[in-house]
C-alpha cells in the first residue's frame, strides 16, 4: 500500500466502488456469494480508511506533543535565564549599596565606622543570601516546570503510541477481512 494520502484515498475509493459493484451485481444476478464478497470488500475499504485516519491523527498528536515540549523547554530556559539575570542585578545593586554605606561610615568616627561597616556587611550578607535563596527557588520552579513538560510529553507520546497501535490493529483487521473475502 502506498504511503501517499492521495494514493491511499484513490485505492480506498476504487475498493469501495468495486465492492459496491460486486454487491449490486450479486443482488441483480441472485449470486449471494458475489454480493457478500462485495460487502466484505466495502468493509475492508472502510476499515483501511479508518486505519489511515487514526494513523494520521496519531502522527499529528505526536508532532503536537513534541512542539509543546519544545515550547515549554524554551520557556523554562528563558525563565531560568531571567532569574539568573535578576539575581546578578540584585547582587550588583546590593554590592553598590554596600560600597556607598562603607564610604559614609569611613567619614564618621572610627568607632562608628567599625559599627556601621559591620552592620552593612551583615545586612549585605543577609540580602545576598536572600537573593540567592530567591534565585534558587526560581531555578527550582523552572526545573519543576520542565519536569511537568517532560511528563506531559511522555503522556502525549504514549497516547500517540496507543493511537498508532489502534491504527495498526485496524489495518490488521482490514487485511484479515480482505483475506477472509478472498
Amino acid at each position: 500500500m502506498s504511503d501517499r494520502p492521495a494514493d491511499q484515498a484513490r485505492q480506498g475509493l476504487l475498493a469501495s466502488v468495486s465492492g459496491k459493484a460486486k454487491e449490486v451485481a450479486g443482488a441483480v444476478l441472485g449470486n449471494d456469494s458475489l454480493a457478500a464478497e462485495g460487502q466484505l470488500q466495502q468493509a475492508e475499504a472502510a476499515a483501511r480508511k479508518d486505519a489511515s485516519a487514526q494513523e494520521a491523527v496519531a502522527r499529528a498528536e505526536a508532532q503536537e506533543a513534541a512542539e509543546v515540549l519544545s515550547r515549554e523547554n524554551a520557556a523554562a530556559a528563558r525563565q531560568e535565564q531571567a532569574a539568573e539575570a535578576a539575581t546578578a542585578a540584585r547582587e550588583e545593586h546590593l554590592q553598590r549599596e554596600a560600597a556607598v554605606e562603607a564610604a559614609r561610615a569611613s567619614a564618621e568616627a572610627e568607632r562608628q565606622e567599625a559599627l556601621r561597616t559591620a552592620a552593612v556587611e551583615a545586612q549585605t550578607d543577609a540580602q545576598v543570601q536572600q537573593a540567592a535563596a530567591e534565585a534558587q527557588a526560581e531555578k527550582a520552579e523552572a526545573a519543576r516546570l520542565e519536569r511537568e513538560a517532560e511528563e506531559r510529553y511522555a503522556a502525549e507520546r504514549e497516547s500517540a503510541r496507543a493511537a498508532e497501535s489502534a491504527a495498526a490493529r485496524a489495518r490488521e483487521d482490514a487485511e484479515r477481512l480482505a483475506r477472509d473475502a478472498s
